[in-house]
């Protein structure tokens, strides 16, 4: 339970270290070991390092500066033609649960992370769509920032006793 109180939202990295392809390939694996709806594991996932790409981003995603610092960013996407359930929307839910898994393993890994909501905003859509040049049926959901925080965060106690319902609100 530590790892999971321990990770904060970082948004200064420090630029001098780098994130390892391992580190990476750790923290997709702790992605694709997230449930799916049906099985469906309709996830995909774009690994940005170039600079470049992050500015075009922060010039559609209004709260991604911490791009600037970050070494690496993971757009989480799902192809819907992929879902098992294809009445539903449970592509959104199983990315969100690939995400949380992947900001886990990133605090395991002693990197800071940050979630960068893309969907359901229309211009971020639009906007990564584009970037990426993704096909019709992939969808954005998030970004996974990654990096060596600039200073530590300490954690926070967030439980809310007054939030919690027995057998009915």
């Amino acid at each position: 339970m530590d790892v999971i109180f321990n990770r904060r939202s970082i948004r200064k990295y420090n630029k001098d270290i780098d994130v390892t392809k391992e580190q990476v390939e750790k923290v997709l694996r702790a992605g694709m070991a997230a449930p799916s709806a049906g099985d469906g594991r309709e996830w995909e996932f774009i690994v940005v390092r170039n600079q470049e790409t992050k500015d075009k981003i922060m010039e559609i995603h209004d709260h991604s500066k911490a791009l600037e610092t970050a070494p690496v960013a993971i757009v989480v996407c799902a192809d819907i033609e992929k879902q098992a359930y294809k009445e539903y929307d449970w592509w959104i839910q199983d990315c969100a649960a690939a995400m949380e898994n992947m900001l886990i393993e990133a605090t395991f890994l002693g990197l800071g992370s940050l979630w960068l909501g893309i969907h359901s905003r229309t211009e971020r859509v639009e906007g990564v769509k584009k970037i990426f040049e993704l096909p019709e049926s992939v969808m954005p959901v998030g970004i996974v920032v990654l990096g060596t925080p600039e200073k530590e965060r300490r954690s926070i106690d967030r439980y809310m006793e007054d939030r919690v319902h027995f057998e009915k609100y």
